[in-house]
């Protein structure tokens, strides 16, 4: 998550009001850090960021007697950690958690879909596009209720003692579950001429292809699956 052109100053006023708090030897690793850095391609924004943490965690070891190389090494390890450091997990919002959950419901149910009307002895296709559709986006939905009554609880920093017992979780399961069925099966009887049905294969290959672009979008925006927070 991107900070705001204000956080990024009121970090700098940080770092530079952290700095005059810092011992001889820490502020000489801060400036062999930051020679060290120059030379290499990181951003300011996320220059401005390590070192908060850092300066933040230096001061605060300090107080018991916590030294620079304790905490992060030499200089040069410690350029290397912040180089080779993980992108952040992008925050999920609402809307980032349905798209998800909807790409890999549409996959399963198009996938499904198609299968059964393959193996269908009339050779009947065996639920339409719309019906797909709308059963994909109310599963979605069901699955963000499951993460935000149950699996928010699981993330780092979360309060675990709220999250629900083994019994409360299954039936948070099922109360959600029980909705997205009775959207779908509805679904299932509208007319033919609002809810076509496609051929088998081509419904496999959309199911296919929701998989993969659902694989494309977590990897360019480095988002966080809670698909039952397993993946």
């Amino acid at each position: 998550m991107e900070e705001t052109r204000e956080e990024l100053q009121q970090k700098v006023a940080q770092n530079r009001e952290l700095m005059t708090q810092l011992t001889n030897k820490n502020n000489q690793f801060i400036f062999d850090l930051n020679k060290a850095l120059e030379g290499s391609d990181l951003s300011e924004e996320k220059k401005v960021l390590a070192l908060n943490d850092m300066l933040s965690a230096l001061v605060e070891g300090q107080k018991t007697g916590v030294t620079a190389k304790q905490l992060y090494g030499t200089p040069t390890e410690a350029v290397d950690a912040i180089l080779n450091a993980p992108e952040p997990l992008a925050e999920m919002t609402f809307g980032k958690i349905m798209l998800d959950n909807f790409l890999m419901m549409f996959a399963f149910l198009a996938v499904m879909v198609g299968l059964m009307s393959m193996l269908s002895k009339a050779g009947q296709p065996a639920q339409g596009i719309t019906a797909t559709v709308i059963g994909a986006i109310a599963g979605a939905f069901s699955f963000y209720l499951i993460y935000r009554y149950i699996y928010s609880y699981d993330l780092p920093g979360a309060d675990q003692s709220k999250r629900p017992g083994g019994l409360k979780s299954g039936l948070i399961m099922a109360l959600c579950f029980m909705p997205w069925l009775f959207v779908y099966t509805i679904a299932s009887f509208l007319p033919s001429s609002m809810n076509p049905a496609i051929d088998p294969v081509l419904s496999i290959a959309l199911g296919a292809m929701s998989f993969a672009v659902r694989h494309w979008v977590k990897k360019k925006y480095n988002l966080r699956s809670t698909f039952f927070m397993g993946r």
